[in-house]
């Protein structure tokens, strides 16, 4: 569904991503793992158009195409329109706005009223807390239940592919198995995923595969569970001794 391939990327004068190759295939969840300033947000900055390669390329598969198209030379919202959702790193709700308001933004492309509205009930029932509050500001949820609306406003798009940037964090443990719970149950239903998360074990027991970046590289990558298991792995990311 996903490859970049060669992907040489710049923030500002910074040349944080050298040369980055990662595939992700329909179905699947692939976790991104690495210390902070590994480059991880920038890959899914560069999937999303908000950042674009100065070297490389970026191809993803639409549904029903026979031909990947290059994201790197469409806006933000084409790649929007092209199936891609962004649940961006701080949940970035829109405080002031209600939650429902806030799920509806994820539909601004949209303009199939029926089903935006089927999608809203969907949401939802998955996410229970969101109907109880809909009215309520959503700068006033917790941190889990924005975390909640901020995946409930991507699905609002109807993706196929779904990018996560660290959904764990600041949430309570308890929170964060209740997120990659429903993250599971998400890519049952047919969403695929990749996964930028600090919490190495949470991510690699959820992934089919991952990959590990080292300051603007893949490092390693391969099936998680082989990854979890690896010696170097644990030590460096999962606090193994």
């Amino acid at each position: 569904m996903l490859e970049i391939g060669g992907a040489q990327v710049w923030r500002g004068q910074t040349h944080v991503l050298h040369g980055i190759d990662l595939a992700v295939a329909e179905g699947e969840i692939v976790a991104l793992i690495g210390a902070n300033g590994a480059g991880k947000t920038t890959v899914l900055m560069t999937i999303c158009g908000l950042l674009r390669p100065r070297q490389g390329a970026v191809r993803y598969r639409a549904a029903g195409s026979s031909e990947p198209v290059d994201l790197a030379r469409l806006t933000p919202e084409a790649i929007v329109g092209q199936g891609i959702a962004l649940c961006p790193e701080g949940r970035q709700v829109f405080a002031s706005l209600s939650v429902r308001e806030n799920l509806l933004i994820g539909a601004y492309l949209r303009r199939d009223r029926a089903a935006i509205a089927a999608d809203l009930d969907h949401v939802v029932s998955r996410f229970p807390i969101l109907g109880e509050r809909a009215r309520q500001p959503a700068g006033s949820l917790s941190g889990g239940e924005q975390m909640m609306l901020a995946i409930g406003r991507s699905l609002m798009s109807r993706p196929r592919l779904l990018l996560l940037d660290e959904p764990s964090l600041g949430l309570a443990p308890q929170i964060v198995e209740a997120i990659f719970d429903i993250l599971s149950d998400i890519n049952e239903a047919g969403t695929t995923m990749l996964l930028v998360e600090q919490n190495a074990s949470m991510a690699l027991e959820l992934a089919h595969r991952a990959y590990v970046m080292e300051t603007g590289r893949v490092t390693l990558s391969g099936r998680a569970q082989d990854l979890a298991d690896n010696p170097e792995i644990r030590r460096a990311y999962l606090g193994a001794a």
